[in-house]
């Protein structure tokens, strides 16, 4: 004859078949894991001598690299003067002082030039 376990029971059965430590899944067991890996990887940075960078270092680069190129807003407004001036150029249509195309306007009257 079977077992009957309550569904806590059968939790904390499983959880400790699996390794899991907490009777809720997103209790001690996650951290555990988490740790584990952690440990992991940083084992396997040291065998294949992979140093990792401190996060600082990383934005001091990332500081540094902006510092030197700048941002690009002046780049972008030489880009949209480009744009513009290929607009006209090419278009055919005006283009108004914001860069829209300003829709033809119709011409009243027949178009065969008839009065």
């Amino acid at each position: 004859m079977p077992v009957q376990l309550s569904e806590e029971e059968k939790r904390n059965s499983r959880a400790e078949r699996f390794g899991t430590a907490g009777t809720t899944p997103g209790s001690q067991g996650l951290d555990t894991i988490k740790k584990a890996e952690e440990l992991k990887r940083k084992a396997r940075a040291e065998r294949f001598g992979v140093t990792q960078s401190i996060p600082t270092e990383e934005e001091e680069k990332k500081k540094a690299r902006l510092f030197r190129f700048g941002s690009s807003s002046s780049a972008d407004l030489v880009e949209e003067e480009k744009k513009k001036a290929r607009a006209l150029r090419f278009s055919g249509t005006p283009v108004n002082g914001n860069g829209k195309i300003e829709p033809k306007t119709t011409v009243a009257g027949k178009a065969g030039g008839e009065a």
